[in-house]
């Protein structure tokens, strides 16, 4: 992390708490981007919602903070459930501005996406989709052009609501004089990914709702395969792959994909714009068609609710759930007894209750705490290593009156031997030895707390 990000993060974090214009208080950070920061914010009549804020340097710039509080208001042009609402904007005391926004509760498309180890289960898939496309159908109506669709733009609410994020940057179309000139000719905005030809070669008059439904193909793509539509080393070079190459059929990374589905994205990822699907609610129709022809119904949010909640009820990849942590008690309890029993090594071939050696698998430690008098049989013999420590210890009275016996036993043999008696058989075993110690020493043991 580079200075300066460093400064912007303690920037961002330093507000928390801090009450802005008298109404909103920010209670925590939801995100990071590059142009604003997003909070967790109450208002003061006790209302949630989440306040995105442009970073400092930025709201310097008056033409940058009027765009910014003007284009947040492009989503509520949308007249579409699935785009976030703005609900109020205005300028902090320190000269940031903010835009007001619903407080969703759920998960972005990428932490589903990465939470799945970058592999979405294809119905799930289809029923996002599903409803982006509406959402970018109603948009592209009254003609607006988002401009930014990837999965980090995209959420998913614990109701099975799909929300398009960041219509900060899309830009309104005048139907009656072209295109309304909100950013510099040949300016590109978007993520290379997710970018589709025209927009990667920066030729602003071209980008349209196909330039959306192109966004919506490379989304699918690489949320059903794990892979990007072009792959290179370097942004500059997936820049130039996404303005130069055609798109690789699905069925390429992803061979398990029916073939209505890969026939569906590949048409969204044309590189002519010619053999596209021709808008947004084109593709959402065939997209249903396809879904009922596969699942015999309609997509619905019960499918993304259902995949919302299992996966928050899940552990992120890569990391144990967290053990519940002791009743306050317990833990003031441990923290004032300290208590040391040594731990020495199991003897081989004692078991603990309930389990058998076998020749394959080699004999298991005992439990802890766990002793056991009844003999133990195996199907073949198991080696017995001398024991050690306090286990020798424990043994070596046993150890000597068995000898004891033992010698006592012969002498009395001979002896009667010698009147004439017959002898003890040379051949008979000893008595079998059927109570083995506990191969753990004594003392108690405590269950760790939780980390």
């Amino acid at each position: 992390m580079t200075e300066q990000e460093v400064d912007l993060e303690s920037s961002v974090h330093g507000r928390v708490g801090t009450v802005v214009v008298g109404k909103y208080r920010l209670d925590r950070v939801l995100g990071i981007g590059g142009m604003a920061a997003v909070y967790a914010a109450t208002h003061r009549n006790q209302a949630e919602f989440a306040v995105k804020m442009l970073h400092s340097e930025l709201s310097q710039s008056e033409d940058v903070r009027t765009r910014f509080l003007r284009e947040g208001y492009i989503a509520n042009s949308v007249k579409h459930p699935g785009a976030v609402r703005v609900v109020d904007d205005d300028v902090a005391e320190d000269g940031c501005a903010f835009l007001v926004m619903e407080l969703l509760h759920g998960l972005s498309v990428e932490d589903l996406w990465f939470r799945a180890e970058r592999k979405m289960p294809m119905r799930v898939v289809l029923a996002m989709a599903d409803q982006l496309l509406d959402v970018l159908a109603a948009a592209h109506a009254k003609t607006i052009v988002h401009r930014d669709i990837k999965p980090a733009n995209l959420f998913v609410t614990n109701t099975g609501d799909l929300k398009v994020l960041d219509f900060g940057i899309a830009r309104l179309r005048d139907t009656a004089g072209g295109l309304h000139a909100t950013t510099q000719s040949g300016t590109m905005l978007g993520t290379p990914a997710f970018m589709s030809p025209e927009q990667a070669l920066g030729r602003s008059k071209e980008i349209d709702g196909q330039t959306d439904v192109w966004a919506v193909g490379a989304t699918m793509f690489s949320l059903l395969s794990g892979r990007i539509v072009h792959e290179a080393e370097t942004a500059p070079q997936l820049l130039l792959r996404a303005a130069s190459s055609h798109a690789r059929p699905l069925a390429s990374v992803a061979p398990d994909i029916p073939g209505p589905i890969g026939a569906l994205v590949d048409k969204a990822l044309a590189f002519d714009k010619s053999s596209r699907w021709p808008g947004a609610a084109a593709m959402r129709d065939a997209l249903r068609e396809a879904y009922v022809g596969l699942f015999h119904a309609p997509p619905t949010r019960d499918v993304l609710a259902a995949h919302v909640h299992e996966t928050e009820a899940s552990p992120a990849p890569g990391h144990e759930p967290a053990r519940p942590a002791p009743p306050a008690h317990a833990t003031e309890s441990l923290a004032k007894t300290k208590v040391e029993a040594p731990s020495p090594r199991p003897l081989q071939g004692t078991l603990p209750l309930g389990t058998s050696a076998s020749p394959q698998s080699p004999p298991h430690p005992p439990a802890s705490g766990l002793t056991t008098s009844k003999p133990v049989s195996s199907p073949a013999p198991v080696t017995q290593s001398p024991p050690s420590g306090p286990a020798r210890r424990s043994m070596a009275p046993l150890v000597i009156g068995a000898a004891l016996a033992i010698g006592i036993g012969i002498g009395v043999a001979m002896m009667l031997g010698g009147r004439g008696r017959p002898a003890a058989s040379a051949t008979a075993p000893p008595p079998a030895l059927t109570t083995l110690p506990s191969a753990s020493a004594s003392g108690s043991a405590t269950t760790p707390a939780a980390p």
